[in-house]
Order: C-alpha cells, then sequence, then structure tokens
C-alpha cells in the first residue's frame, strides 16, 4: 500500500436512490428522530430500529443498502456494530460519530463500520456514505467483504479535511482545471481521483502521471505519445500533436492528473499549456480533435514562489492554477489520524501476514498527538512498524513510544532516560496538548485520551501539569 491510498475519501457519483433503504438503530439511550428525519430529507427511504433486536429482525426480511448506528452517546454501540457485523459481514455499517472524540469511531472501525458520519451531517455528508456503501455492494455483488487491501472509507472528520471536500464538491462541479497544492506525501492524488469522480467521471477515464518518476523523455513519450517529426513552421499555428496511445489522447472526456508538475522539464510544461490553450490537438498527425481533459496538477503550497524560480511556467500556471485547493497535512488532521491508523494497521497486518491489531486508546490519542512532518508516509513508516514488531494483539502506548523513538521521531521527542521516563514526558506533553485545544475542559480532554475524568484529574497531579490549564467550569 502507498502512503496516499490511506488518505481516500470515498464520494458519491450520483445521489441516492429512492429505491434502495437505510436502517437506523437507535443504539443508544436517547432518541434521535432527527437522524431518520434527516437521512429522508436526502432522498433515501429509512428505517428506524430501536435496538439491536429490532435491527436484526429487519435484515432478516428487508434488503438494506445502509445500516447506520449512532455512537455519540453510548459506547455500548460498539456491541451493537459487532453483532451487526458477525450475523452480516457484507453489510454496509456508517457510525455517527463525535468529531471532537475521534478515538471511539476508530474503536468503531476495529469493530466492522466502514465509514464515518458526524453529527449534525448535511446532506452531501451522507451522500458521500451513502455512494461509498454502493460502490462496496457493485464491487462485491457476491456479498464477500473486500480486502484490506482496498481503499479506505471517508475520513473526513477534521475541519481542515471538511474544507478541502466542500472545495473538491465545488470545483466538480465544473470543467474547469484543477491546482492541487500541499505538502508530499498527504494525498493529493486520491482528492484528484475524487474530484474527478463528484465530476461524474469513470475510473477508466482518471490517468495520472508523475513527473518526479519518470525521465524527462519517458513523461513527454508518455503524456503526447511517439510522434517525433517536426511541425513545418509554413504549415499554420502550431497544434500539439499527440498519439492515439498517449495519455492525453486517453484522457479525453475525463481526467488527467500531474504529481509534482514543477518536476515537468520546460519543454513539457510549455507544450502542456499550448495544449490547454488551444484545446485541440492534431492525432496521429492526421486530424484535428477537439480536447475535453480535466488537467489536475500537484505542487508545493505556494504556487507563487514556485513560478518566480522558474519550476512553474507561467503560462501554464494561469492554465491550472485559476482553481487551487490545499491539501491540509496530517499535523492540521489529528481528528482523522485514530480512523487512518486503524485502516492502516488492518492493511499492514494483511500484508504481514499476522491476526488484525488494534491500537489502545491511549496509543490512538498519543498518534494523534504526534507532528507527522512527514505526513503519510511516515505514518505507514511507523504503523507497518508497529505491527511487526509488537506481538500482541493490542499495541498500547510504551510500544508506539519506544518505536517512535527508532523510526525518526528522537529529533522531535525528548527521548533521554528510560522507557518510563519518556512515557511521562509524552504524557504529560499529550495531556497538556489535550487539555488546551479543549479549552481546559477536563470531561472532553478525558473523553479524547480515552481515560476517565477521575483518571486524567490524577494524572494532572501525578505529571505536575499546570493546573492553570483546567477551565473553572472542569
Amino acid at each position: 500500500m502507498t502512503s496516499a491510498e490511506l488518505l481516500t475519501i470515498q464520494a458519491p457519483q450520483a445521489s441516492a436512490s429512492t429505491t434502495a433503504t437505510v436502517l437506523f438503530v437507535q443504539a443508544g439511550p436517547r432518541q434521535r428522530l432527527p437522524v431518520s428525519e434527516q437521512i429522508a430529507r436526502c432522498g433515501v427511504p429509512a428505517i428506524e430500529a430501536q435496538d439491536v433486536a429490532e435491527a436484526l429482525r429487519i435484515l432478516a426480511s428487508t434488503r438494506v443498502a445502509l445500516c447506520v448506528i449512532d455512537l455519540t452517546h453510548d459506547r455500548a454501540a460498539l456491541t451493537v456494530v459487532r453483532l451487526i457485523r458477525a450475523r452480516y459481514p457484507s453489510m454496509p455499517i456508517a457510525a455517527i460519530a463525535d468529531a471532537a472524540n475521534p478515538v471511539i469511531a476508530a474503536e468503531a472501525m476495529h469493530a466492522g463500520i466502514a465509514d464515518v458520519l458526524p453529527w449534525p451531517f448535511d446532506e452531501h455528508q451522507f451522500g458521500i456514505v451513502f455512494a461509498h456503501a454502493r460502490d462496496r455492494a457493485a464491487a462485491h455483488p457476491t456479498g464477500a467483504e473486500p480486502s484490506a487491501g482496498e481503499p479506505a472509507g471517508l475520513f473526513v472528520q477534521s475541519a481542515a479535511m471538511c474544507a478541502t471536500i466542500e472545495q473538491v464538491t465545488a470545483a466538480a462541479a465544473t470543467r474547469q482545471h484543477v491546482c492541487l497544492t500541499g505538502e508530499a506525501s498527504t494525498g493529493r492524488h486520491l482528492v484528484a481521483r475524487e474530484l474527478h469522480r463528484l465530476g461524474g467521471g469513470t475510473a477508466d477515464r482518471f490517468f495520472a502521471l508523475d513527473a518526479a518518476t519518470d525521465a524527462p523523455a519517458d513523461l513527454e513519450r508518455r503524456l503526447f505519445g511517439t510522434m517525433t517529426e517536426r511541425r513545418d513552421p509554413a504549415s499554420g499555428p502550431a497544434v500539439e500533436r499527440v498519439t492515439r496511445d498517449s495519455a492525453v489522447a486517453s484522457a479525453d472526456g475525463g481526467s488527467l492528473f500531474l504529481a509534482n508538475i514543477t518536476e515537468a522539464p520546460a519543454r513539457v510544461q510549455a507544450r502542456l499549456a499550448r495544449l490547454l490553450r488551444d484545446r485541440e490537438v492534431s492525432l496521429d498527425g492526421r486530424s484535428l480533435m477537439p480536447l475535453d481533459v480535466r488537467v489536475i496538477v500537484a505542487t508545493e503550497p505556494d504556487v507563487e514562489a514556485l513560478i518566480a524560480d522558474g519550476r512553474l511556467r507561467a503560462d501554464l500556471a494561469a492554465r491550472v492554477a485559476q482553481v487551487r485547493i490545499e491539501v491540509p497535512p496530517l499535523r492540521r488532521r489529528p481528528e482523522d489520524i485514530p480512523l487512518l491508523v486503524v485502516h492502516v494497521i488492518a492493511q499492514a497486518c494483511e500484508a504481514a501476514g499476522v491476526p488484525r491489531k488494534h491500537c489502545s486508546r491511549s496509543a490512538l490519542a498519543l498518534l494523534a498527538a504526534l507532528p507527522w512532518l512527514g505526513n503519510g508516509r511516515e505514518l505507514v513508516a511507523l504503523v507497518d512498524g508497529l505491527v511487526r514488531s509488537v506481538g500482541r494483539r493490542v499495541i498500547q502506548l510504551e510500544d508506539v513510544l519506544a518505536h517512535a523513538a527508532l523510526d525518526g521521531f528522537s529529533a522531535r521527542l525528548d527521548v533521554g532516560g528510560s522507557l518510563r521516563e519518556a512515557k511521562a514526558r509524552f504524557e504529560r506533553e499529550c495531556i497538556t496538548a489535550m487539555l488546551r485545544r479543549h479549552h481546559g475542559r477536563v470531561g472532553d480532554a478525558a473523553k479524547a485520551l480515552g481515560i476517565q475524568r477521575t483518571n486524567l484529574y490524577r494524572k494532572v497531579r501525578q505529571l505536575n501539569v499546570s493546573r492553570a490549564l483546567l477551565s473553572a467550569r472542569r
């Protein structure tokens, strides 16, 4: 699995079908009638079950496209997830979760959910989850569960990724070219795929090239084809010539994604700029063909600096960078990290041929607090190392601390002294960060850390965490 694959975002290709049914299971102690009403407003009929017994009776007699379970008020709902998953292993299950408590959502993923919905959710967010359920059913008509090696579900709990998806949705409604900016290994390739899919594109009409991995001549040949003859200047205005087997011609009617466009030589960038200017090509040197291709490029964050440094041609930037969408780094997505970790663990366990493992709540909270300067690549490397080195089924906080120091975190963590001292230092930093994030609200911080409120107070005393961080309301 590549580091980008863990950042998959699933979204709808079309509106939800009114012939399918959603089952909402009232797993918590409080009624949440607005859930069924909101699902109905999304154009999908919903059936409500008051408990797991009623849910199982409905599933036995009714064709259900998606099961939705509320996790926001009662951890006992995880038991409902496990019971439904055990009886119906291929049933798509989504959970309504609190974005401020991603550890619960991560536990639900381990229990068997495929997607997570925030509360309150809107029509677009539900459409994403419903489309993912439809896609899984279409890809596995026999009812077999997809393997852990397939793309992940919806990991858009953080405000930063929600904002990105809103921009992607708006851009998909047009045929404008798009520039995806962001750091390396943040999943820009998969955001490009999602932009293509939201725009109505099919998987076979998405073509991706990476300018950083191909030699200049190979990149030009793959992009434009093998034609080498030169145009006669007296023959008229220049029109880019491509061959039928080129990526440009193959992507007609779809999308062409160019990763690391600044690594492409100036000649390739100039040809691409002319192609986008003319919106037509000479196919195999015989006939003119109108070109309908959405070009999506990935660059580093500061486009103007790239132009000034001569790494990105101004004429190409003018064509592709009118719509810019930032893909945020993992350090701005702490709410998404527990879900990503659960998925990567499943991938790593399958690759290593070992039984499925999972992280303790404190380990997940620690992983969510790391800065992840290497983004997805760093996360995959750390989790893969944990899966291979930890013999137990549950990865603990101590395992993450020990392994993080071995995988390049020592430059950012003070790991001197014993493991016990390192653990205390990291717990102090993690608790401090969580209290600041929740503005001193002890209950919210304890929930996010996966510990009891009384235990958090005890640790504040034991670790000498500043009591000034505690809210007066607590």
